[in-house]
């Protein structure tokens, strides 16, 4: 392999250099410059760094938030220190658990919760409390048979499955297209009533509405699932807090990681990147690596244009839509002497949508609690002030646990499509934008390369951002 600073080349304005002014083009490898620049201190960026680190690369890492780890996040001044993103790590997740081991980070498994039995699960529906076993009993229950005992969170990915993807990659081939089409409409086809529909599209993950989710994306949620299930072992988690897996990833880097740099232009040329950040801060590298979410991209001008369908899917990709409230448990309403012995297990078609104890230990205790809203249902919450959120979740809570009445108060608030550094929980794939999209998105343009959760291609979440960092990282290293 020829030495990395072999070559004493210069950018020529013509590479575009109006955009960044003539300052960007003199000799690229003047000292202090790095071989790659990796936008991005999530899973993906960080693995890529860490990779392109050991095949002898100098890396310099630019994150526009004050911290590391992207949608990773811990939250750390909360009892319990509750998870928003990034919450599980599953056992078939074996290049996230190599990195742990790695680093030397011990993983505890989550307990089975007593707190969260399935028979002990409180169903809340059209105003009205309900039991599994009611429920499926209950001649207001519109699902089919089949799912009738059945949350309908669950229901739905009962009623569309099994997937036929015979590979867990398929998903992305061409010949799968005919499936890239709206839920709703194979439900309705399937002769599924407006009222089951409804239900369905309650607390729904993979679209605000049923019509707007592609059924080709839940048959890959359900391989994915499928390929999970495969690899026995329980769920884990780093202990004290998944974040503390990104942190120990930059701390481990030799290069800098530069916080407070978010990138507002990027020119790439055949010889070389240049990127500038919102502090006026310029950066040149051999490479970069962008592992940026697609609608932060967004906020990014790049030289020369993106190619066309990756271009339209940063505008256009559907990214999910996840609010969270957080609830501090000051009094742990269901074990209320006065009280209905409920368990703070919650599905309903009101706004709370979901309600899960952080009890990762599985101690039958929980200092806080999740209330989890997904789509649709996130636009209620977002509008409101955090003292009206506040009122409004104590207000609903104490609708379906009577005695939770001043037994909890709202600590954060957390609303993924708000933070503009995100724009969203993961990338939510609309009808048609698998088989218009994924096969381009980790297309290199020039010197770029791109890498994120987005351009994963196996294992979804956490595990897919690792993949794709692992992938951009030996472009990069094939191309020296």
């Amino acid at each position: 392999m020829p030495t990395l600073f072999s070559s004493r080349r210069t950018w020529l304005a013509t590479h575009g250099g109006a955009a960044l002014g003539a300052a960007a083009w003199r000799p690229l490898w003047a000292q202090g410059h790095v071989d790659v620049l990796v936008l991005g201190a999530g899973l993906a960026g960080l693995h890529a760094a860490a990779l392109l680190e050991q095949a002898g690369l100098r890396v310099r890492v630019l994150e526009a938030a004050q911290r590391v780890g992207g949608r990773v996040h811990t939250l750390d001044d909360l009892p319990g220190r509750p998870e928003t993103g990034g919450t599980q790590i599953g056992a078939a997740y074996t290049r996230l658990m190599d990195a742990a081991k790695r680093l030397a980070l011990p993983l505890q498994a989550s307990g089975r919760s007593p707190l969260l039995r399935d028979d002990g699960m409180v169903l809340f529906i059209q105003g009205r409390r309900y039991t599994r076993a009611a429920w499926a009993a209950a001649p207001e229950n519109p699902l089919p048979e089949a799912v009738r005992a059945l949350s309908p969170d669950r229901a739905l990915g009962r009623l569309v499955g099994p997937s036929p993807l015979r590979r867990l990659t398929d998903w992305r081939e061409a010949t799968q297209a005919a499936l890239d089409v709206p839920v709703g409409a194979e439900l309705r086809a399937r002769g599924l009533s407006a009222a089951a529909l409804r239900l369905l599209e309650a607390s729904n993950p993979y679209g605000d509405t049923l019509d707007e989710t592609s059924l080709l994306n839940l048959f890959y949620v359900q391989s994915n699932i499928a390929e999970i299930m495969k690899t026995p072992g329980p769920v884990l988690n780093v202990v004290g807090g998944n974040q503390r897996l990104p942190e120990a990833m930059a701390r481990a880097l030799r290069g800098d990681v530069l916080l407070g740099r978010r990138a507002t232009e990027v020119d790439a040329g055949p010889h070389g990147v240049a990127v500038r950040c919102a502090d006026g801060s310029l950066h040149r590298a051999r490479h970069a690596v962008c592992t940026l979410p697609l609608p932060a991209m967004r906020r990014v001008r790049f030289a020369p244009q993106l190619p066309s369908l990756h271009r339209e899917a940063v505008q256009l990709l559907a990214y999910g839509h996840v609010t969270q409230l957080h609830l501090e448990v000051l009094r742990p309403f269901w074990e209320s002497a006065d009280g209905d012995r409920l368990l703070p297990y919650l599905w309903s078609d009101g706004p709370l949508e979901r309600m899960f104890p952080r009890d990762e230990l599985g101690q039958g205790r929980a200092e806080t609690l999740t209330v989890w809203i997904n789509g649709a249902g996130c636009a209620r919450w977002d509008a409101m002030d955090d003292a009206q959120a506040a009122r409004t979740a104590a207000d609903e809570l104490a609708r379906v646990y009577p005695a939770s009445r001043g037994a909890v108060r709202l600590a954060r608030r957390v609303s993924w499509q708000q933070q503009p550094l995100a724009g969203g929980a993961w990338a939510n794939w609309a009808p048609g934008q698998i088989s218009r999209y994924a096969r381009h998105l980790a297309t290199p343009v020039e010197r770029l390369h791109f890498a994120g959760e987005h351009t994963g291609g196996g294992l979804r979440g956490m595990e897919a951002a690792l993949e794709s960092g692992e992938r951009a990282a030996a472009e990069v290293v094939a191309r020296l």
